[in-house]
């Protein structure tokens, strides 16, 4: 890794830490500055400004977290009960969102007011729902249309974050035992449908 990556990372690492605990308006150089513990002439000689941070930490996240991700479905993949194993995946995917989706929503309402921002944003999603798509693949099989399948990823991916944020908000809610409840729904409707396409038939 190079000096200027090394720095790269430092500066990303402390900016994450600002935004999360004082939000992307509030978050100055000055504090990434300090955080990382750099003059602003070295913050300056790595990135351009405060904007450039965030977009990074975002592009950052989609190539990393992509490929855990994607390992994980892999793993999930060579398993015998591919449902139960993609299920524990999602659910080890929860303990990384308790910490993501609070700066995800920083950025959502960030992006209509910084393009740069929103493109960053909508690659992460792009990339994330494409996963999510070929996870439910081996589950619905020939039982959806390419559209249907990627809207049904669109659908999973929203509940995942959705009970991210319902989780962080509601003491009461497990955002684990819900996940497994819905993905279980979802395989028991699959078996339904393709029982029924061959009742049909």
């Amino acid at each position: 890794m190079t000096k200027k990556e090394t720095k790269r990372q430092q500066i990303r690492s402390a900016a994450y830490a600002c935004f999360r605990e004082h939000g992307y308006p509030l978050t100055t150089v000055d504090m990434i500055c300090k955080s990382a513990g750099i003059s602003k002439g070295s913050f300056y000689w790595t990135f351009s400004s405060k904007q450039e941070v965030f977009v990074d930490i975002l592009h950052t996240w989609t190539d990393e977290v992509m490929d855990e991700i994607h390992e994980q479905f892999r793993a999930a993949g060579r398993s015998d009960d591919y449902v139960t194993a993609i299920t524990a995946a999602l659910e080890r995917e929860l303990h990384r969102g308790r910490a993501i989706v609070p700066l995800w929503i920083e950025f959502a309402a960030q992006s209509p007011r910084e393009p740069e921002v929103q493109a960053a944003l909508s690659r992460f999603y792009s990339r994330v729902r494409a996963a999510v798509t070929e996870m439910l693949r081996p589950i619905v099989g020939s039982a959806l249309s390419e559209d249907e399948l990627r809207a049904v990823a669109a659908a999973v991916f929203a509940t995942f974050t959705g009970l991210v944020m319902q989780d962080l908000a509601d003491p009461q809610q497990n955002a684990e035992s819900m996940m497994s409840r819905f993905m279980d729904a979802l395989a028991l409707w699959n078996r339904h449908t393709i029982r029924s396409g061959g009742e049909d038939a």
